[in-house]
């Protein structure tokens, strides 16, 4: 047996519990994401970049994270490009329950979108914290999956990337996130947009919150969101309201200046 595994497990540093954390709810992340997710906790990124490093490599001494030997195309770089994930003891080291991780099944092309997730995330709170008074309330799938019955009384769930809310002294936004790696057909997006407008005839959104997320659909290129939009406008049935589609590079000005629709929120569900 590995005499390692023997050695107590310590979460002796305030980080380690924070890493953990982040990677428990996106499931994978690389070193330079996780730095600056926790950016604030340094001097600057570059030593929350180095030190972070650092820490994984200790947790991953405690076999409480795991580094995946793959690589996937837009995260390269060296070291600081490792992709990290929890270990099922570090899943019951975190929460005191007994969950299996099965980080290896993942498919290169999943794991893409994982990650250009987790990059969405990162570039939200990043936006956030240049804000002054400014929060981000972010939660990952499934806590952010909506479960609701269809016309029909069949059981039916709305599943986004992720759930936002952006609070700050003036204004609060509320967005349903869809990552796009502009690997699918546009109608299969089209058809993805019926099922938010279907969830939004039923109130339950707005009964819950008072409002109903704009679903913003974050795109890799600008082709890819002139295409999706183009959809979009030729969907006479769909409430141009509810949706809006950017890039990544875009979505720090829509992060600080609201959704470009915002409108819906006062809009009869019915």
């Amino acid at each position: 047996m590995n005499q390692s595994l023997n050695r107590p497990t310590t979460l002796d540093h305030p980080i380690y519990p924070r890493l953990l954390g982040l990677l428990q709810a996106h499931r994978f992340a690389t070193t330079t994401q996780l730095a600056r997710l926790t950016a604030d906790a340094y001097t600057s990124l570059r030593s929350a970049t180095r030190q972070t490093l650092r820490h994984l490599n200790q947790l991953l001494e405690q076999h409480l994270v795991t580094c995946l030997e793959r690589r996937v195309g837009g995260w390269r770089g060296g070291s600081t490009a490792g992709i990290w994930a929890l270990t099922t003891h570090g899943a019951r080291t975190l929460t005191g329950r007994a969950t299996r991780q099965r980080n290896q099944a993942v498919s290169t092309s999943f794991l893409a979108h994982l990650l250009a997730v987790t990059e969405t995330r990162t570039i939200i709170d990043e936006t956030v914290r240049q804000l002054p008074g400014t929060t981000a309330t972010i939660t990952t799938e499934p806590d952010c999956w909506r479960p609701h019955l269809g016309t029909a009384g069949q059981h039916l769930t709305l599943r986004p990337d992720l759930h936002a809310v952006v609070t700050s002294p003036g204004y609060q936004d509320h967005y349903f996130i869809e990552v796009d790696r502009d690997t699918e057909n546009p109608a299969r997006v089209i058809t993805t947009c019926h099922r938010y407008q279907a969830y939004y005839a039923t109130g339950i959104e707005q009964q819950a919150g008072g409002v109903f997320p704009v679903t913003l659909w974050i795109v890799p290129h600008d082709r890819r969101q002139r295409q999706l939009q183009r959809y979009l406008d030729a969907e006479s049935d769909l409430n141009p309201h509810l949706f809006a589609v950017t890039t990544q590079q875009q979505l720090p000005e829509i992060i600080t200046s609201g959704p470009p629709t915002t409108d819906q929120a006062e809009e009869d569900p019915s």
